[in-house]
């Protein structure tokens, strides 16, 4: 006999994998556009390479503050998330789950955050 269930599964969804890829890719771009640009082979990415290469000799300062300016968005974004899991009682590993994803890709993960209603407890 199966042991009944006491509480229901915490919510917790994956962003969609296309957001995962463009943000994880962008990001990854980005960082080696700031901080390693010569162990890239720009002209091998085509016309994001050229561009990358154009905002690496033209705007380095501003590549740098987008950079980090970016983070602290995501950042702020985790804040969110860890403020929105307390008031929908989410807590324990979910909840560390919600704060990490959504520090990795931002609104891609907060937006489901957002949209989730938990259902009212029975009394």
């Amino acid at each position: 006999m199966a042991a009944p269930r006491e509480a229901e599964e915490p919510f917790f969804r994956l962003a969609s994998p296309f957001w995962m890829s463009f943000i994880g890719v962008g990001f990854t771009i980005f960082g080696f556009a700031v901080f390693a640009p010569q162990s890239v082979p720009w002209p091998m990415l085509g016309p994001l390479g050229t561009l990358t290469q154009h905002l690496i000799k033209n705007y380095p300062v501003q590549l740098y503050r987008g950079f980090w300016v970016a983070w602290g968005i995501h950042t702020v974004e985790a804040v969110i998330a860890a403020v929105l899991t307390t008031m929908k009682n989410i807590d324990g590993i979910t909840r560390l789950k919600w704060i990490v994803q959504t520090q990795l890709f931002g609104l891609a993960s907060l937006y489901m955050l957002i949209l989730y209603k938990p259902k009212a407890k029975a009394v």
